[in-house]
């Protein structure tokens, strides 16, 4: 009988507290409208984004050729000279960031 009384108990408690929080917490959720603009609006942002992007890519991509292929067949002295600057310049950089890994650990 006792134990009865403490279960009930302990569910009215447990009652009390949900409906508090149940007070305290609005569920007002947005109507299925406000999502649909939502969803299209970050899509047409996100595609002119990708275009964006893949503008930026395309032109300098087409730079890079153009340059690659212009010190290639008309200066190939210039160009070895670059190959040699760009390797050094990335073995330098990778050491560096090597080092400063290895010493954070």
């Amino acid at each position: 009988m006792n134990k009865d009384r403490e279960q009930d108990e302990l569910k009215r408690l447990l009652g009390d507290g949900f409906r508090s929080i149940e007070e305290e917490v609005h569920q007002n959720t947005p109507n299925l409208q406000w999502f649909e603009e939502f969803v299209s609006e970050r899509q047409e942002r996100q595609k002119a984004r990708f275009r964006r992007d893949l503008t930026i890519f395309l032109l300098l991509a087409g730079c890079i050729l153009t340059l690659f292929s212009l010190t290639l067949f008309q200066m190939p002295v210039l160009f070895l000279l670059l190959q040699i600057i760009i390797f050094l310049g990335a073995s330098i950089f990778t050491g560096i960031t090597y080092r400063k890994k290895v010493k954070r650990i």
